[in-house]
């Protein structure tokens, strides 16, 4: 009698960030009020995490503990990149593109590269092949105030890749871009993201631009906030953005659940 083989199951994937019973309130309130406590959150390495929630909740101020921008007030927060001298091992991408108006384009995304141990030459390279990734090669030389808003964008992200981060984190980027301009830019992210193998997390506010995104979407609710829901999206890239309903109605749900009608979301 022939015995029975017992597949291992699958090996979970391999993590770039660990977050554990992560807490954080602001140095200046008074009242000892966190904003964030006892959440826990592992990020796979080459994943695509989109986090939503209502407007306060804390999902920027997420972004920024794990960037080390923010100190936690309790909990641990595991950044596990590969340190190298000639990149940053998490890189953060803001709502507004904060460009410098007194540099140019290639000059402001070189800007992350100073400090690293890279010649002047590896910089301009660097920022080049950032500018190639984003479509913005031919405006290396052009000053801020000459592009469109959804351009300027490009070049925050050129700035975030060029330092070659395991990690980019990204604040609702899109928000302030008309429709056809954001689903432009956001089918750009993707196949960025394709080709680096960076692992992204996205904060937005937007239910349809997560699913659209991201493999899974995390749900931040309560006071003080944790994650109070996830939903896994194995779909394969492109999607349709129509074909999206089911998913954008669960995340629905499940805010609905911890905010009434979801109101501020």
């Amino acid at each position: 009698m022939d015995t029975p083989v017992t597949k291992a199951p699958p090996a979970a994937p391999e993590a770039i960030v660990k977050l554990q019973g992560l807490a954080f309130a602001h140095p200046n309130d008074t009242s000892g009020r966190n904003v964030l406590a006892g959440l826990d959150l592992v990020l796979p390495r080459g994943g695509f995490t989109a986090v939503v929630g209502p407007s306060g909740v804390g999902k920027s101020t997420l972004l920024r503990v794990v960037a080390g921008l923010a100190r936690p007030s309790a909990g641990e927060v595991r950044l596990l990149a590969r340190p190298r001298p000639d990149r940053r091992p998490a890189a953060l991408v803001f709502q507004d593109a904060r460009l410098m108006p007194w540099r140019q384009v290639a000059a402001n995304v070189a800007f992350g590269l100073e400090g690293l141990h890279l010649s002047a030459a590896e910089r301009r390279r660097r920022a080049q092949e950032a500018l190639a990734l984003v479509g913005l090669a031919a405006e290396a030389d052009k000053w801020p105030a000459q592009l469109s808003g959804g351009q300027r964008q490009r070049v925050g992200l050129a700035r975030a890749l060029a330092v070659e981060p395991d990690l980019l984190l990204m604040d609702e980027p899109f928000s302030a871009l008309d429709a056809i301009t954001r689903h432009t830019l956001q089918d750009e992210l993707l196949r960025v993201w394709q080709k680096t193998g960076a692992s992204v997390l996205f904060v937005t506010h937007d239910l349809d631009e997560a699913a659209y995104l991201a493999d899974r979407v995390v749900v931040l609710g309560g006071t003080p906030a944790r994650v109070v829901h996830e939903l896994t999206l194995d779909m394969p890239h492109p999607r349709l953005r129509g074909a999206l309903a089911e998913e954008v109605a669960g995340l629905r749900r499940a805010l609905e659940q911890n905010f009434v009608g979801g109101a501020g979301i």
